[in-house]
Formats: C-alpha cells, structure tokens, sequence
C-alpha cells in the first residue's frame, strides 16, 4: 500500500485544529480540497480517521494510532530531507542540536553565539531539555546531536558517543544563608532545605540522596526530581539567590553571583569528591554528521576546555 505523504500531514493538522475550516487556512488550501484529500487518505488505508460533526472533527480509535504513525513519519521525512541538504553543501537545511540545562549554560549556547559571528546565514534550532526527552529526540531523528551527561545514554547501542570530558560541579546556596553560621555541617543540617534542580537521570540521584528531605522519583520518566524541580539552571540560580534552597551548578555558572555577594559556596565536609557529570555528544550511529555540526561540536569542546581550564586555575589560586 502506498500512501502520500502529504495526506498524512493533512490528516495531522487536521487532528490538532478539529476543524476542517481552521486546519485548511493553516495549510493554505481549501476546505473543500481539505475534505477530498482526507477521504482520499480514509479510502486507501481502508478506516475511518476522522468522526466528523457541525461543531468537532476528532480522531477515530483507530484513527489516533494512525496519526501517531503519520506524526513519526512526517518527522523522519522532515529530517532526512534536510539533513540530504546539510551533507549536500553544509550550509543548507537547519542544524537541530538539543541540550541538557548545565551544559547548555557552560558551553553549548556560548559554542552558538560563536557559530553564528562565523556564520551569519547558518540554520540554527538550539533546544534546552531534560535528558529523556532528548533521547526521544535522538531516536526519533528530530535532532541532529545531543550535548548531554552521557552516562544517562551510554546504554543505548543505536547511538554514538564523543565525550567531551568530566565537568566538576559545587553546592551553593544564597548569601548569608543559615547554613553557612554551622561550625560543623551535617547530612541532616541540609535536609531542612529544599533542593531546586532540573530532573536528574537516576544515575545522578547521589548528588542529593540523602540529602534533599522532598527528592522524589517521576512514576512516568524515573528521572530523580528534587523538592524544587525546574527545567533551566537559570531559573535554579534565581530561586537559590531568593530563598534558602540549595543549588548544584558548574563553577562558571555562579561565578557572577559569588563576586556581586548574592551567592556563596558549600562545602559539604563528609564528602570526598564535589559532584561532577561526564558531557559528551550523541547522536544515531547510522548518522553523517555534516560539515556545520562537526564546526559546531569542536567550538563547544573549546567551550568546555576553556571553562575547565579556568576553573582550575581558580581553584589553585586559592
């Protein structure tokens, strides 16, 4: 059976309008030939997608498992096209790269702005997620790579990994926090406290086991969820600075709120090493990385070496 794939990209909007009127002016086309093109789509597949009314057009049962199909498919066509025009020329077509919330803080949005001074005309889509749904997005082709903690990924063989390196991370709270007055700190001093954090994978649950009194785990993604989750490190450091809640960051990340005074470091004495997270790059071993993606991923690994090389430094000076 041979289907066209511009039915199904019909029948999709379609589904997210519920309006034959709504969903053609969103198409540039007409109703009418709206309406034709989705009984032509019904007739070859042989079902009803559609249940159709004066006021609703929804999805049939089996009309919804046929648009999560068209969804899948559309994508990966969407993909393979432009990634054909990104290996053709390297200049054409849209380079999609997503990003856990730390890296894309300390190295990939800085890697972008370089990008984008060197080559003004680049097709760009730069997206923060959390890690599940960035190997939803690996598998699924709506992305070219992934800059992420690649411990949370080794276990998938469809995907190849480059490591960028270890990233070491600290603990810090706001300035003049109550914690900062213990002469003596202690696991149970912290837990009085909330941590706010983007989802960790449960690899990383360590970093606040024990020590975060609301740390849950989702029932849907089994990501760890501290008693604040949030989806950017921004929005953790913003909230550190203007309550009692604690942080986890890169040291680069709390850099400018250390030297104005809004932000201060803790030391958490019963622990022999500061939290850190591997970072690499992943992306379908099937994949041809083109010229653009490998120009973007050696600027971020000279995002990452620079940030490290300064952060080393600055711990030899004190």
């Amino acid at each position: 059976m041979e289907i066209d794939l511009k039915l199904l990209q019909y029948a999709v909007v379609l589904a997210r309008h519920r309006h034959f009127g709504r969903a053609a002016a969103a198409l540039r086309i007409s109703q009418p030939t709206l309406s034709r093109n989705i009984a032509t789509l019904e007739r070859q597949i042989g079902m009803r997608v559609f249940e159709r009314s004066h006021r609703d057009v929804v999805a049939t049962p089996a009309g919804d498992d046929v648009l999560k199909m068209a969804d899948e498919l559309i994508a990966r066509a969407e993909a393979l096209s432009n990634r054909l025009q990104l290996v053709r020329d390297g200049r054409g077509g849209r380079l999609r790269v997503a990003a856990g919330a730390y890296i894309h803080d300390i190295a990939v949005q800085p890697a972008a702005i370089d990008l984008i001074k060197a080559n003004p005309s680049i097709r760009l889509e730069l997206l923060e997620r959390e890690w599940t749904a960035v190997a939803a997005m690996l598998m699924t082709d709506r992305i070219d790579f992934a800059v992420f903690d690649i411990a949370s990924l080794r276990g998938m063989p469809a995907l190849r990994i480059e490591s960028l390196g270890s990233l070491q991370g600290v603990y810090f709270c706001r300035a003049g926090h109550p914690l900062l007055e213990k002469a003596s700190l202690q696991p149970a001093d912290m837990r009085d406290y909330p941590f706010v954090l983007p989802s960790l994978s449960n690899l990383q649950a360590g970093l606040i086991d024990g020590l975060d009194a609301g740390m849950t785990l989702d029932p849907a993604t089994g990501d760890v969820l501290s008693s604040v989750a949030v989806s950017s490190f921004r929005i953790s450091r913003d909230i550190v600075a203007g309550t009692d809640a604690i942080g986890i960051g890169h040291p680069s990340q709390v850099k400018e709120g250390l030297a104005a005074g809004r932000l201060a470091l803790l030391h958490l004495p019963w622990r022999s090493k500061l939290p850190a997270a591997e970072m690499g790059i992943a992306y379908k071993r099937e994949r041809t990385l083109p010229p653009s993606a490998r120009t973007f991923i050696n600027l971020i690994r000279k995002r990452v070496r620079t940030v490290e090389t300064s952060r080393r430094g600055s711990g030899r000076s004190t």
